[in-house]
């Protein structure tokens, strides 16, 4: 496979997780080979983060399949966009757009390394949303999905080797001419390449479940002090990483943990409600479901900033939200459930892209 090279003379400015955004996209959950009784119990969910959106007046754009019935009783703040996408996960497939907007740049999808095959849907969906945001598209050929790269704003990136450079679609891509790459295309001086993924992740390795910036040189990282835990080992190697890591400010990293709570099962229950099919990864009962405290929706709006956490049931939600709280006092942080968002792969940061 050839590099991609940039078509434009300058990097574009990435925006961040702290950037203002005018709403926040969205999609409605509707296969039935993914979620079980084509998302009744998912739905709930869905509509419990709208209504907290709606309550903050932050407008939602929702993108809904033309072949399933409209959501009823939606709020004012939700328009609908009537386009046919894959899965829900807007965040991996989204365009990677210039703080200033007008430009975006777009990569290969192919379905978390091969277990959807409805990726297609998800690049013209893309294609669809860069079009009516009216920005001017760059295309490359590796894949680089929303979920698996993070940034500062100021230089530096951090990210997870299994979902980028082990990724079969990526042939030829080496960690030098990654770290080119994302110099020449997001201006970004310093890759913080972190060294393992999480046991649960369905996608090769997502720095959006493990670790995220909260602000420059700031670092929240999900964590474990329990040896028994499988993820225990990991945990450490991330938090003593970033901790002995300085970023391209020649900052050192400051490091804060959530805790990361042993991952929920898929239940029998479950398993036999979903529409099982060849060219999709089978949800078996017993799976581990990928819940981390650190997959949160963050959008800073016109009367403020919130972040959104993913809620499991379990003792632990309301301790991630105290521990996120007290590191963003200026920021309201609130919960909204998620368990049965998990079953399809992923929280509330990979089913949103505030823009």
């Amino acid at each position: 496979m050839s590099e991609p090279v940039v078509s434009s003379s300058q990097a574009i400015q990435w925006r961040s997780e702290w950037s203002p955004s005018q709403r926040v996209w969205m999609r409605w959950p509707y296969r039935r080979d993914i979620w079980p009784d084509a998302g009744k119990a998912v739905h709930a969910e869905v509509r419990e983060l709208l209504s907290e959106l709606a309550q903050r007046n932050i407008p939602v754009a929702l993108q809904v399949h033309p072949e399933e019935p409209m959501p009823a009783n939606l709020s004012d703040n939700v328009q609908v966009h009537r386009i046919a996408f894959g899965d829900i996960w807007l965040r991996d497939c989204a365009p990677f757009i210039d703080q200033k907007g007008g430009v975006a740049l777009h990569y290969d999808f192919d379905g978390w390394g091969g277990i959807d095959d409805q990726q297609a849907l998800d690049g013209s969906a893309r294609d669809w949303l860069s079009h009516t945001l009216n920005l001017k598209t760059e295309s490359h050929d590796w894949v680089i999905e929303g979920g698996a790269l993070h940034h500062d704003g100021e230089g530096t990136a951090i990210a997870c080797a299994g979902s980028i450079l082990h990724r079969p679609s990526n042939q030829g891509l080496t960690d030098r001419i990654l770290r080119e790459h994302l110099q020449q295309a997001f201006a970004i001086e310093k890759l913080l390449m972190l060294p393992g993924k999480l046991s649960a992740d369905e996608t090769g390795g997502h720095v959006d479940n493990l670790a995220c910036f909260i602000r420059p040189g700031e670092v929240v990282v999900a964590h474990t002090g329990d040896p028994s835990h499988p993820d225990y080992a990991t945990c450490r190697r991330v938090y003593d990483f970033l901790a002995n890591s300085t970023d391209a400010q020649g900052r050192p990293i400051k490091v804060h943990t959530l805790p990361l709570p042993r991952s929920p099962r898929l239940s029998a229950a479950e398993a036999v409600a979903i529409a099982h099919r060849p060219g999709v990864r089978k949800r078996i009962a017993g799976m581990q479901l990928m819940a981390s405290y650190v997959n949160f929706l963050r959008v800073r709006y016109a009367d403020g900033d919130l972040i959104v956490m993913p809620a499991f049931g379990l003792p632990s939600d309301e301790k991630a939200r105290d521990q996120m709280q007290q590191l963003m006092p200026e920021t309201e942080v609130i919960l909204a459930p998620a368990r049965h968002l998990l079953v399809g792969g992923g929280g509330w940061h990979c089913a949103t892209f505030p823009y």
